[in-house]
């Protein structure tokens, strides 16, 4: 009889452990655990364990996905912003995909008090998993800047979650916040040795999981680790970027650079930190530029979690100070960073198929925006800018900047008339320009096409730039010139005569800057040009699609097409471009202009204009 009951009750405990889904403990509390049933619908729930495939981080049906989501300040700071109720709003209103936990490891954190910390991230991670949202765990190393200070409390600490919490599969382990020079240059290979001794102790326990490495500078330079990867699977390297650093010229486009210039190098790129401020996380929120850098990483599909969902003082941080711990969770404790990052999460939504969504930019001219018909000379330079809620002369677009520029006593202006502009050339040296900027989705890869008229008019030099970053050419009154330009990709100059129009185009050779064609005129000055140019600013070639037919089109060149016929110079179609705007920096400017036309007799329209990112082709 007692073998009887025994064997009943092996019987029971057996089939009660093989119904419970739950995740066992790490051998350290062998106890009774609750099942845990994950919310259906959720992304976690959609998606399951991800992987890498290339560059991409992909689900369980192998569609390429985009994380969004949100960083905790450091836990030992605001850890009285992470109860029930401030979470439930966060993984169900917000709609986040990620939640990066941020546990600090000096200043008062994990090396203060380990077993406190770890529960703590433990708890957070558990609630992820109930939620169907991925847990990012950040072992948050600041200062010292060498993460091999920290080596041997990373091995205990990861040794734990990753035997604690292998089986969820919504865990992503971030292995070192932002390697920095602080104390001394801290190098990739540096950063790699650490690296090569926790990323076997998690594999170990965590054969698939998704681990994040950081780069070198306060995790901004995943360039600097092409040909010189880790030498495991399932491997992720770090961007953070703030969008209001200028701590040089073209600051946020030369770190867009790093991160396309990785990714075409095969380097998975994440952004587990960015702010719409300084690097501080303080100061004016920089919401364009930000903008951009979304636009950016929803075209290459790199996940990403914004800094921060805390009430901390500065401006970086969702709440007001004070909403924490009680609330009121409302509109009125929200700073303008929170108001902006939630659109961010839910706007577009979520992509879970994989496929690429196409970015298209046109710029309406009849849109009615603008506050006039006619701009005309006067004895001082006019200049006027138009950006959504600030209108000027022009209509402003939807993304990006619309400028208008007339010389002083240029004796010619601007006129705009059923969505067509037409521009007076100066009289003098300094031009009458008309510019775009801030608008292709940060490509470096771009079709730009609009069309170009002169009116039948003669005599002049009219200008076409295309480029991008901080170049004054765009942004400012600068002219044209034979001389190095920041931020100029391509440029075509067109000699307008009685007859006709020759082109010539801009290039480096160490001794010149413009080359006249000798080949066949496809610029007649008394007809419509309806231009196509192809930009590739990346490292390698890249095929486009045109009329059904596919176009190799060199790293550093372009092709362009006018009236369909393609342009070609000495015999070739591929045309390099200036090299001043750096490598991998995106292509967002546009510029037309005009001067040197004595009496004004060159007058010329531009309409049609439009731009479409040809990355994901």
């Amino acid at each position: 009889m007692k073998t009887l009951n025994l064997l009943s009750l092996l019987l029971v405990v057996f089939m009660s452990c093989k119904g419970d889904k739950s995740v066992k403990p790490d051998g350290e509390d062998q106890k009774k655990e609750e099942v845990v049933s994950i919310r259906k619908g959720s992304p976690f729930d959609i998606n399951g364990r991800l992987k890498l495939a290339g560059t991409n981080i992909v689900n369980q049906k192998g569609a390429a996905i985009q994380l969004r989501g949100m960083s905790t300040h450091g836990l030992q700071y605001r850890g009285n912003c992470y109860n029930e109720t401030s979470l439930n709003l966060l993984m169900h209103g917000w709609g986040i995909d990620v939640l990066r936990i941020s546990m600090y490891i000096q200043e008062g954190g994990y090396e203060k008090d380990p077993v406190y910390f770890t529960k703590f991230v433990d708890d957070l991670v558990e609630k992820c998993y109930k939620e169907g949202v991925y847990a990012l765990v950040d072992f948050h190393m600041l200062d010292p800047g060498d993460p091999n200070y920290n080596t041997e409390r990373a091995k205990v600490f990861f040794e734990h979650m990753s035997k604690k919490h292998a089986s969820k599969g919504n865990v992503i382990y971030e292995i070192c916040n932002e390697p920095n020079n602080k104390q001394y240059e801290v190098t990739w290979p540096m950063i790699k040795n650490y690296a090569d001794q926790i990323v076997p102790i998690i594999r170990n326990n965590d054969p698939q999981s998704i681990i994040i490495v950081g780069t070198p500078e306060h995790a901004s330079r995943p360039d600097l680790v092409i040909g010189n990867k880790l030498a495991f699977e399932n491997i992720m390297y770090t961007m953070h970027f703030y969008a209001a650093d200028k701590w040089s010229a073209n600051h946020q486009g030369r770190r867009m650079g790093y991160v396309s210039k990785a990714i075409a190098n095969g380097v998975p790129v994440f952004v587990t930190e960015f702010g719409t401020q300084d690097g501080w996380g303080d100061g004016a929120n920089d919401f364009v530029m930000s903008a951009k850098w979304m636009k950016f990483m929803e075209e290459r599909k790199i996940s990403w979690c914004n800094w921060n969902y805390s009430d901390s003082p500065l401006t970086g941080a969702a709440w007001k100070t004070g909403t924490c711990p009680n609330g009121p969770w409302s509109e009125e404790n929200l700073k303008e960073a929170g108001k902006w990052i939630r659109t961010q999460l839910s706007t577009p939504v979520d992509n879970w198929t994989g496929n690429y969504l196409p970015w298209n930019w046109e710029y309406n001219l009849a849109s009615g925006t603008g506050s006039g018909t006619s701009l005309t000379a006067t004895s001082a330079v006019q200049v006027s800018e138009s950006k959504v809620g600030t209108p000027g002369f022009l209509p402003y677009p939807a993304i990006g900047a619309a400028r208008t520029v007339v010389a002083a006593n240029a004796g010619a202006g601007f006129n705009l008339n059923n969505g067509v502009l037409t521009i007076g050339a100066s009289n003098g040296a300094a031009p009458n320009k008309f510019s775009l900027y801030d608008i292709a989705g940060s490509s470096t890869l771009v079709n730009l096409s609009f069309k170009l008229s002169f009116n039948n008019s003669v005599s002049g030099t009219a200008i076409l730039a295309i480029g991008g970053g901080d170049g004054n050419l765009f942004k400012a009154n600068d002219a044209y010139s034979n001389s190095k330009q920041e931020g100029l990709f391509a440029a075509i100059r067109f000699l307008v005569g009685t007859n006709s129009s020759n082109a010539q185009y801009r290039y480096l050779d160490g001794s010149s800057y413009v080359h006249r064609s000798h080949d066949v005129d496809v610029f007649p000055r008394t007809s419509d040009l309806n231009f196509e140019v192809y930009c590739n600013n990346t490292g390698n070639p890249r095929v486009y699609k045109k009329d059904g037919v596919d176009y190799t089109l060199p790293a550093a060149s372009f092709h362009m097409y006018v009236n369909g016929t393609a342009v070609k110079y000495s015999g070739s179609q591929n045309i390099a471009s200036t090299g001043e705007l750096l490598p991998y920096m995106p292509i967002d400017a546009f510029m037309v202009s005009g001067a040197s036309s004595t009496g004004n007799t060159l007058n010329f329209s531009v309409s049609n204009i439009k731009i479409k990112s040809l990355i994901g082709n």
